[in-house]
């Protein structure tokens, strides 16, 4: 197999596409149907609206034709570089250098900025500056208010997928897979916008010499919709950690525990609180903007076993007492800057929106991505209807092979859906085979992209058998997450692994999604080699209190298990104290 039905074309104008941060929102690769239809139809012209809304860019720099927001090889997504690149060489005060740090984190293989002639815009400089004056201001909020409450609005208007014919559940599926574009132009103007209060404030902290306190000023947060996913896990371990019933319950393993809850006079309360988490998180799970991916509410057994991690933890570790002990350095933080450019107006003022904003666009970020998933939830479940239905009636050899189509093949498989079965069992086999494949970091227009036959075996380029750093060797990414903590790594590049890992130790991965969350809670700290300090591992870091440091390149080869390491996720810095 050298190339991928769903591969995209790298554009002309926007050239240059990384996989760092994309790991985030793409682990594994896109099925043709997710790609076709809910990213080309929906995220991608979602996003491309979002800039536009902003300021960035005006409709005519973009082929509407093809997905230049975003991009596909081998089934595995991609970031677009060239668009943040362009949004800070127009933004004032921001660059290019700047953005990539903000959103891909750090890597050295990716060439520098070359500017084009056509960056130049002084009527988007302007607009820009007037809508990031507008997100200081607290504009966003009335968006994420509106935004949130249409979600929840088309969420249940989902009609009885049982019920419906095939065409109509089509229909559904479609319609419901667009609604990405309305969801990713409000959820990309939140992400964009969070950027702002953000540097304002790391700017401030570096002029003073303070650059730690940019950081602690926004760990800790309270209301963030990502938090408040493990708060309730926790809170359901705690139930189970101690009734002896529940105990012994998950002690006889997962596999039915649902049906023996539900005789067990002693689990009412546990089961009501499974219920709540299923009914307000239960469209989170593994690989969110993937439609054939599992959620909580489609296989219930992913939230128990997030319970049965968790449990393990000891009640001193809560995710309220070390969130509290975060928020009091926060605090500290937001003191100790101010008070450093006391006397001096214009940076005090501008250092309180900028903590204001960047504080609130955490929360809105967190917030507007969790109702994006929910509504992601909506063709996840329409299309496995339909891949039950067909299933039933013998024209597909697998039910979950009903997402191998392309979006323009859905009516043909409506009329004929026995002439599918064999083209969708072999894309389905080659699906697979790409899962094992370790994609190409970077795409350019007019430089060749290696023959997927010729990537790498993805687990053994990630295990890499890369020589162990040596004792005293000093490591840096980008800090994450305040706090400093000595402890034992343990590499795990698989969340099915996930069980390896034992209270205290330093969690180090490549990147992770909600269902890595119980990890958190049980780790010290974690470090990702991949990230930015908006993505996932730094949001659920900073409101848990769990030190964090991201975008370290080849962590889990240069800090296999068992070596003990000093870790100050302030600075970024991850020192070896000791040999595994």
């Amino acid at each position: 197999m050298e190339t991928w039905i769903a591969d995209t074309e790298p554009c002309e104008r926007f050239p240059l596409y990384t996989r760092a941060n994309a790991d985030e929102v793409g682990p594994d690769p896109f099925t043709p149907l997710n790609w076709t239809l809910a990213w080309e139809q929906g995220v991608v012209p979602g996003t491309a609206d979002a800039w536009i809304a902003l300021g960035t860019f005006t409709p005519d720099e973009f082929d509407w034709s093809i997905p230049e927001t975003y991009g596909s090889w081998g089934g595995y997504f991609y970031n677009q570089v060239s668009l943040g690149r362009v949004f800070g060489y127009r933004m004032p005060g921001a660059t290019p250098d700047a953005i990539d740090i903000s959103f891909f984190g750090q890597n050295p293989s990716v060439p520098p900025y070359k500017h084009d002639p056509r960056d130049d815009n002084e009527e988007c400089s302007a607009k820009l500056a007037e809508s990031m004056g507008a997100i200081l201001g607290g504009a966003h909020a009335a968006l994420i208010t509106a935004y949130l409450a249409e979600c929840r609005r088309l969420r249940n208007t989902r009609p009885d997928l049982g019920a419906v014919t095939d065409e109509e559940l089509v229909e559904y599926g479609r319609t419901a897979a667009r609604w990405q574009r309305y969801g990713w132009d409000n959820y990309a103007q939140v992400v964009i916008g969070a950027t702002v209060g953000p540097q304002i404030v790391q700017g401030i902290a570096d002029s003073v010499g303070k650059p730690e306190l940019a950081i602690q000023i926004f760990a800790a947060l309270g209301d963030v919709a990502s938090a408040g996913l493990p708060e309730k896990v926790w809170e359901l371990s705690r139930t189970v950690r101690l009734t002896p019933q529940l105990a012994a319950a998950f002690d006889a393993g997962l596999d039915g525990i649902g049906e023996r809850l539900a005789v067990e006079p002693a689990a009412a309360a546990f089961t009501a609180g499974f219920a709540s988490l299923l009914d307000e998180f239960g469209h989170r799970g593994v690989n969110e903007w993937e439609i054939s991916a599992e959620t909580w509410t489609i296989n219930p057994a992913l939230a128990y076993r997030m319970i049965d991690r968790v449990r393990r933890q000891e009640d001193a570790m809560s995710p309220a007492a070390r969130s509290a002990e975060a928020a009091t350095k926060r605090e500290a933080a937001v003191a100790e800057l101010t008070a450093a450019v006391a006397g001096d107006e214009a940076t005090a003022g501008l250092l309180a929106a900028g903590i204001s904003s960047g504080q609130s666009s955490y929360r809105y970020r967190e917030a507007g991505k969790n109702a994006t998933v929910m509504l992601m939830q909506e063709p996840k479940l329409a299309f496995r209807e339909l891949g039950r239905r067909m299933g039933e009636r013998g024209h597909l050899a697998d039910p979950m092979h009903v997402f191998q189509l392309l979006e323009s093949e859905l009516d043909g498989f409506l009329a004929d859906p026995s002439s599918f079965t064999g083209t969708l069992a072999e894309r389905h086999g080659q699906w697979l085979a790409l899962a094992e494949k370790e994609p190409p970091y970077l795409v350019q227009r007019g430089v060749p992209i290696p023959p997927i036959s010729e990537w790498p075996d993805r687990r053994r380029a990630a295990e890499g058998g890369g020589q162990a750093a040596a004792l005293g060797a000093e490591l840096s990414g980008i800090p994450g997450s305040p706090g400093t903590v000595v402890a034992p790594t343990r590499v795990i590049l698989d969340i099915a692994d996930a069980d390896s890992l034992e209270p205290g130790e330093i969690l180090v991965c490549t990147t992770t999604d909600p269902s890595w969350v119980p990890l958190f809670m049980l780790a010290s700290a974690v470090i990702c080699e991949i990230g930015a300090q908006a993505s996932h591992a730094v949001i659920v870091s900073r409101e848990l209190g769990v030190p964090c440091v991201v975008s370290l390149r080849d962590a889990s080869q240069l800090l296999p298990t068992g070596t003990m390491v000093e870790l100050d996720g302030s600075t970024g810095t991850v020192k070896v104290v000791g040999g595994a």
